[in-house]
């Protein structure tokens, strides 16, 4: 009897130290952490005669500076709330969720802007308001045909392993969401916000991330090489998170957030960011249908005229102006750019054209132009098929552009004289302020997903038109 006893006591005790060890783990609560101390004393009167700081982390879905100024979802929506007030509001950006809540507690700022998941040691000092919307996990990897080798593109339906950065709601000790056809592993990263791992994505520095939907819908058009499924866990509200006991801004933040004119204006906001991601479309543009196999277009002869004595063949003429404007003559861009080999209008005039002019005489003067580029890239692409990629992307966006992204992919570590997979990469980043803002880019924004598709796609036409029975040997 005394035996058995002992062994209910045992099992009661192992039974018990496992629960504590469960409920530990859950709820986070790790060790000390600074908001384990006394909170700072600073509520929403001191709030009103000083500066309301937010702190944020730099994402286009939060806060980012571009040159109009400060924008992002969260960004603009507490802007609203400080006008309401006639709050002076000050963006503090970081990098980590842990360094947030601790610039909170410590009163170094007064709300968090960030999707941050709350664990449940961390609910008891903090309170997330209200939620202004929800956060589906999308898995985001490098599209197959875009990796430069198999190790940097998972071929099959699943994915073993993916990396969430250190500022995302779906950190893996603080959510634990996750659906049956999510990444078995999901690891974080050094990488502090979802923007700097979608990048590290798109580089190849990293296999696969999770990343919010809001970001894959902002995204997923400016970054063609990237595709996106899911979403692969449940939903995580993203609201402003302040400290439990500023009672006072917490009271000012729920008044505002139910009025009705606040909501309407919210939804504005939200409604381009939330929806449907945009499909990329296919990595090299549609080829030529049903394509004649004697003739391609009325303006083959001046095609062939032109490529005469070049070092490129009549077809990449052909295939630029199908491209530029699917050999319509009477296409003009709302850029300016005319005729069907859509140059803009002072290149135009540099070679003696204009809107009166043949079309004849656009293509010659499209020929000259390509000339000229390709001497331009000359010495830096001494092979030649190469210097064709480099020269197409200077047509298409200005030798400026191109230039811009050859820095930006040196920079990053890319291959400077390469292409595709490098310097293609790169200018897709001149989308986005934070790298088209820096001092060595001297050409500003570039669309850079245009130049991506753009010489792909002259490329597959080409190769297209390589093959058609008029040209094949007899």
């Amino acid at each position: 009897m005394k035996r058995r006893w002992w062994v209910f006591v045992a099992v009661s005790a192992a039974f018990i130290l496992v629960y504590a060890l469960v409920q530990w783990s859950v709820s986070g609560d790790h060790g000390p952490r600074p908001w384990d101390g006394p909170a700072a004393d600073r509520d929403f009167d001191q709030i009103s005669s000083d500066t309301l700081r937010v702190l944020v982390v730099e994402d286009p879905m939060v806060w980012e500076r571009g040159p109009s100024g400060e924008r992002g979802l969260a960004w603009e929506w507490i802007q609203r709330f400080a006008h309401k007030h006639e709050l002076v509001v000050k963006a503090l950006p970081m990098q980590h969720a842990d360094s947030m809540l601790a610039a909170l507690w410590e009163g170094r700022g007064d709300a968090i802007a960030a999707p941050l998941h709350l664990d449940r040691a961390e609910r008891r000092h903090f309170h997330r308001m209200e939620p202004f919307t929800l956060c589906d996990p999308m898995l985001v990897r490098l599209r197959p045909e875009a990796a430069q080798d198999a190790s940097a593109s998972v071929i099959g339906p699943r994915m073993d392993s993916a990396f969430i950065a250190g500022a995302s709601p779906f950190a893996h000790h603080r959510y634990d969401g996750w659906r049956d056809d999510a990444p078995r592993r999901a690891t974080q990263h050094g990488a502090g916000t979802e923007e700097d791992l979608l990048i590290d994505v798109l580089l190849g520095h990293a296999p696969a991330a999770i990343v919010s939907r809001q970001l894959a819908v902002h995204d997923a058009a400016r970054f063609p090489a990237l595709q996106f499924e899911g979403p692969v866990g449940t939903a995580v509200p993203w609201g402003l998170v302040v400290r439990r006991d500023a009672e006072q801004l917490r009271a000012a933040l729920a008044a505002w957030q139910g009025d009705r004119k606040e909501r309407e204006a919210l939804d504005k906001l939200r409604r381009g960011r939330t929806g449907a991601i945009p499909v990329a479309g296919p990595m090299r543009a549609r080829r030529i249908k049903r394509l004649d196999p004697d003739s391609l277009s009325p303006f083959d002869a001046d095609f062939r005229a032109h490529a005469q004595g070049r070092l490129f063949d009549w077809r990449l003429l052909a295939a630029m102006a199908w491209k530029e404007s699917r050999f319509d003559s009477t296409v003009t861009s709302h850029m300016g750019a005319s005729g069907i080999m859509q140059m803009m209008p002072r290149t135009a005039a540099r070679f003696g054209i204009d809107t009166a002019s043949a079309m004849g005489d656009h293509v010659g003067a499209a020929a000259r132009y390509l000339a000229r580029l390709d001497t331009i890239w000359l010495r830096a692409i001494p092979d030649r098929h190469e210097r064709l990629r480099f020269v197409l992307a200077s047509y298409n966006a200005g030798p400026g552009h191109i230039i811009d992204a050859q820095r930006l992919a040196a920079r990053l570590g890319l291959d400077d004289t390469r292409w595709e997979g490098n310097v293609e990469r790169a200018i897709l980043l001149l989308a986005k302020p934070r790298f088209f803002m820096l001092p060595e880019m001297k050409n500003g924004y570039c669309k850079g997903n245009q130049v991506f598709h753009y010489v792909r796609g002259v490329l597959a036409v080409q190769e297209q038109l390589g093959g058609r029975k008029a040209d094949r040997p007899r």
